[in-house]
């Protein structure tokens, strides 16, 4: 019995699956190649439901309610930069794991809008404060 609840302990401890969205667009570049941007955009990393938790809605209204002056309160601030909660930055494995998800999306992508036949290259990777960016080319 005690192992069946150890179990169920650890099960509702497993982090939630980040929720992404995705932005695919194509253009015919100078030289007649098919040229791609592929955007993936997070909405929930894990670290911002641990956040949540250890302050226990500190956060705020986001309802447009007014609880004091924007500089009200500085002193009780944690030593993370100011915006820091509201864009939390994935740690490495976090990065690792979004930017395969985006690969696998861009293939994904491509293969059913049946473009890139021959292949394609992906040109360069920008990482933004929610989004990564893949922009490649057809071969």
């Amino acid at each position: 019995m005690l192992l069946v609840a150890s179990l169920a302990g650890c099960a509702s401890n497993e982090p939630k699956p980040i929720q992404t969205t995705d932005h695919f667009s194509t253009q015919i570049g100078d030289n007649g190649e098919t040229q791609f941007a592929f955007g993936l955009s997070w909405f929930n990393l894990p670290e911002e439901d641990t956040d949540r938790g250890e302050r226990g809605g500190r956060r705020g209204s986001r309802d447009g309610s007014r609880g004091g002056s924007r500089d009200a309160g500085l002193g009780g601030q944690s030593n993370r930069p100011i915006g820091s909660n509201l864009n939390p930055q994935p740690n490495n494995e976090t990065k690792l794991a979004l930017e395969d998800k985006a690969v696998l999306h861009l293939k994904q992508t491509i293969d059913k809008r049946d473009l890139c036949l021959d292949g394609y290259t992906i040109d360069d990777i920008i990482w933004e404060t929610r989004r990564i960016r893949l922009m490649g080319t057809c071969k």
